[in-house]
């Protein structure tokens, strides 16, 4: 048999050795990020593509003959447009959309068109750990912002940017999920996106909005995009199909001002996505959107309810908190400072619950402001195993010391 080939001596600069990560699941599993399989409309999905199939055989075929176009599939992008109307409030045509995959695409271009290394961005002081990664990945310094129960504080957005102007650190851009956001479950109101957006202009400053989980309401009302109140071209507006039917479709999608487009565009390696998957979205939600969204949101609810009926029941009188969201997956527990449930995490895991440590989502990456608190995704176990895992949650914290 040969020697191995080595290749110590060749690999990039810019290469890791990432190990491959086998997901684990605990027993009750609140570290997931996306709904139970069962809420997917798996048949009428499959319904919609043989629905298509049948009625232009040949027109089907001949999509699937050639890789899709760059901005993705006509169809899907025709009735993303109409959605982007009639349910976010602004209109832009199908050739300002670009299909990607998944949202996570679409953030990492539009990343790749903004940033150099070192650059300066903003973003919740707790935000989505998938987009920090890929911000560090491209050399971005990141500051994380000052938020409460409702998501970003203006006054403080304002003074914190004046103060790293003076300091000739003027921040490239805002990245903000503002609905039911990504982990704390906070939605910003109108008033503060108004807040922000004036904030914006004052200091030349973009704003990078993940609306990805706006059709995950089951509460309240929907707040306007900051790209509805906003045509300027300020705002960057991602979004995806993938938390309202299924992650494994890996259908995102983005907006932005042409020349931002271009060159978003121009780092983007091969076609369009997947065009069996953009059928059969398009097919699917055509029909079906409103009695979908009618069906999962309120199984949604039932999952919230369950776990914060458990967390008071379980976590009274211990000085925690946590947020109760009106949409979306999450719900942001918060420990008394004094504990430390990132360093407990992997123990309380392989006793039988799953979470995301607080460390995981901090902005300034320092893995302190997070220790005490931990992200619960109620959206993927059902009612009765939110309030079991959520008692024996607390059963742990306890054994732990951390409560």
């Amino acid at each position: 048999m040969a020697d191995s080939f080595s290749y110590d001596t060749l690999f990039s600069k810019n290469s890791t050795d990432t190990p491959t990560n086998f997901v684990k699941h605990a027993k009750y599993d609140f570290a997931v990020a996306y709904p139970a399989p069962e809420t997917l409309p798996m048949d009428g999905l499959i319904q919609a593509l043989q629905t298509a199939v049948d009625s232009d055989s040949g027109k089907i075929a001949a999509e699937m003959a050639y890789y899709p176009h760059q901005l993705g599939a006509r169809e899907l992008r025709e009735y993303t447009s109409s959605k982007l109307t009639a349910d976010r409030g602004f209109t832009v045509g199908a050739d300002e959309i670009a299909l990607t995959n998944g949202s996570g695409e679409a953030i990492g271009l539009v990343i790749q068109a903004l940033t150099d290394p070192g650059d300066v961005v903003l973003a919740e002081e707790y935000v989505y750990m998938g987009t920090l990664n890929q911000l560090r990945r491209f050399g971005a310094d990141i500051r994380g912002v000052a938020i409460d129960e409702g998501g970003i504080i203006p006054d403080a957005l304002d003074r914190q940017i004046a103060a790293l102007i003076a300091s000739g650190e003027k921040p490239k851009y805002l990245y903000t999920i503002p609905e039911h956001q990504n982990p704390t479950g906070s939605t910003l109101s109108a008033e503060r996106r108004k807040a922000i957006l004036k904030i914006a202009h004052k200091h030349g400053m973009p704003i990078l909005e993940d609306d990805c989980y706006v059709d995950l309401r089951f509460e309240g009302d929907t707040q306007p995009a900051f790209r509805a109140l906003d045509d300027s071209g300020i705002v960057v507006y991602v979004a995806s199909y993938s938390k309202l039917l299924a992650p494994g479709l890996r259908l995102g999608y983005f907006t932005a001002s042409p020349a931002v487009m271009r060159r978003a565009l121009g780092f983007k390696l091969g076609s369009g996505p997947n065009q069996f998957a953009a059928v059969a979205i398009e097919g699917f939600l055509r029909n079906n959107l409103d009695s979908h969204r009618d069906n999962f949101n309120p199984l949604l609810q039932q999952k919230r309810n369950a776990m914060v009926a458990s967390l008071e029941e379980n976590f009274a009188g211990s000085g925690a908190t946590w947020s109760v969201p009106q949409g979306g997956c999450y719900v942001w527990l918060m420990m008394p400072e004094s504990s430390d449930i990132s360093a407990i995490r992997d123990k309380v895991f392989e006793q039988g619950v799953g979470y995301v440590a607080g460390t995981n989502f901090e902005a300034d990456s320092s893995g302190r402001i997070g220790r005490n608190c931990a992200r619960l995704c109620f959206a993927f176990e059902s009612p009765q195993k939110n309030t079991e895992g959520i008692a024996l949650l607390g059963q742990l914290f306890k054994q732990h010391g951390a409560m």
